[in-house]
């Protein structure tokens, strides 16, 4: 419950101002200490990787000097082995140095490593590879000086910069000091400005119990009234046919924020079609549960009205935005019992699933905007017809989210369709399968419908649910009658009916 302005009293607005202005410039202050803090300790690192990177230049140029030395004085070529090795790892790790240096940003430093680097490189060619040839002792004992002169003269730049190293070293150690000294400051201070809120901290924490009992006791009240809603509104008859077997199943979520917005619906019309809707609404708690039962009125209102699911979807979506409602995505359609055929329309629903004797399992082609975003949004009519022993699943997000992850999710469950299609109810063979060892974070819905091929003579070249700008075309029978005439004249009727109609979309294209 939030505070009144008549609520905040003398005693309160200290507390308020600590939480309000305090600590967040506390907050701030501790991140400026870390990041100092941190910056500081890089740079100490910085500072003792160049100084690494120096002393292996030394041991190098060092190793040059007395692999040739030896060499010279025994006339034994495995002292150049150490020789070797030292010339060809100076180039890569002069370069790592005259790197880092720069990096640092120490003055002078750059220009001592640049030395090195070039009196390195005058020993070699005037003194290290001269020695190497046959040299007469005259020549060589000159030879050995003008090296020593050269490597003395390495050494002083050296200790010129290891001088300036240790200098830094030592900054970034006393720096490191007074990190440590600020972070101790603002830790001091923390607990200073801690102790002065704890007095608020037990008044409004008696407060805030009351008002988690509250909120608790509100929220109970909300999940089973939402419970009730889904409860009632959930299809428990569904109908059947001699080629038809319906199944489905319904789990609430476990988690306890999560109330209700799942729903499945399968009525028989009149005309024998079986009508059938599985949808989500986006969100949880009562106002969901309250708009899935809008929303599944307003498209069995529409199918009423339309044979073409997706006008069903049209007329839903003005619905459910006229009410103002949130987001809801559906499938809905009409299954033929007499041709096994599924005409169906998708508002960013995931896809409905055929699964069929022996084959994989596949995904049914969908699309379309869900309901309650966009006004005027139009869908597309699918149409698929199954086989003796099919079973299509419908199913809501729950089902393929449960592991978060949704393509994973879509591959386990065409998986387990294939697997539960010979199960006696397929819709709980899949909940049991998915959801083995697992409680559902979400709610989850399954409709599964089971085809079996209807007896009596077989059907040639049927036309079944086209539609073509508000045309809809009637099956024939194998005779060429139109399927359902009860008389010959009727049948006459039907078909001149029928032609008529083909003629029209045949003129229309």
């Amino acid at each position: 419950m939030p505070l009144q302005r008549a609520e905040i009293t003398t005693a309160a607005r200290v507390p308020l101002f600590i939480f309000i202005v305090l600590i967040p410039l506390l907050a701030y202050a501790g991140y400026e200490v870390h990041a100092a803090a941190e910056r500081t300790a890089e740079y100490q690192q910085q500072v003792r990787g160049v100084q690494g990177l120096r002393g292996r230049v030394l041991r190098n140029v060092l190793d040059e000097e007395t692999g040739i030395r030896g060499f010279r004085a025994t006339g034994e070529r495995q002292f150049l082995e150490p020789y070797a090795k030292a010339k060809a790892e100076l180039p890569g790790t002069f370069a790592a140095l005259e790197r880092d240096v720069s990096a640092l940003g120490i003055a002078g430093t750059a220009q001592l490593a640049d030395n090195e680097r070039r009196l390195t490189a005058q020993w070699e060619n005037e003194v290290g590879e001269p020695l190497l040839a046959r040299q007469s002792r005259p020549q060589m004992l000159a030879l050995m000086r003008r090296g020593k002169q050269l490597v003395d003269d390495f050494r002083e730049q050296d200790r010129f910069l290891q001088e300036r190293l240790d200098s830094a070293a030592r900054d970034a150690d006393r720096s490191a000091d007074r990190a440590i000294a600020d972070v101790s400051i603002f830790v001091l201070a923390v607990l200073l400005v801690l102790t002065a809120a704890a007095g608020v901290f037990a008044f409004f924490q008696t407060r805030a119990a009351r008002q988690a009992f509250e909120s608790r006791a509100r929220y109970e009240d909300q999940k089973r009234i939402a419970d009730a809603l889904q409860t009632a509104f959930l299809t428990k008859h569904l109908p059947s046919s001699p080629t038809l077997s319906l199944h489905a199943t319904y789990i609430p979520a476990t988690t306890e924020a999560q109330v209700g917005g799942d729903w499945y619906d399968a009525f028989e019309l009149p005309d024998k079609r079986i009508l059938f809707s599985i949808g989500d609404v986006a969100g949880h708690a009562l106002e969901a549960a309250v708009v899935m039962t809008r929303a599944r009125q307003a498209i069995i209102a529409a199918a009423l009205h339309e044979n073409d699911p997706a006008r069903v979807l049209e007329r839903a979506n003005e619905a459910i935005l006229f009410q103002d409602a949130r987001m809801v995505t559906a499938i809905c359609g009409y299954i033929d019992p007499a041709t096994l055929e599924i005409v169906y329309a998708t508002a960013g629903h995931p896809p409905p699933i055929l699964a069929r004797p022996d084959q994989p399992s596949i995904c049914l082609p969908y699309d379309g905007l869900p309901l309650g975003i966009v006004a005027k949004a139009t869908y597309r009519t699918f149409v698929a017809t199954a086989s003796d022993g099919a079973v299509l699943v419908l199913y809501t997000d729950g089902v393929i989210e449960n592991k978060r992850d949704l393509i994973e999710g879509t591959a386990r469950l065409l998986d387990v369709t294939r697997l539960t299609i010979a199960e006696e109810d397929p819709a709980l063979a899949i909940q049991r399968r998915i959801f083995a060892g697992t409680a559902p974070t979400d709610d989850v819905a399954i409709l599964t419908v089971r085809f079996k091929a209807p007896g009596g003579a077989q059907r040639v070249a049927s036309i079944g649910a086209l539609q073509f700008d508000g045309l809809a075309l009637g099956a024939t029978d194998g005779g060429g009658n139109v399927a359902g005439a009860s008389t010959p004249g009727v049948a006459s009727r039907r078909a001149d009916d029928l032609d008529a109609r083909l003629r029209a979309l045949l003129a229309l294209r």
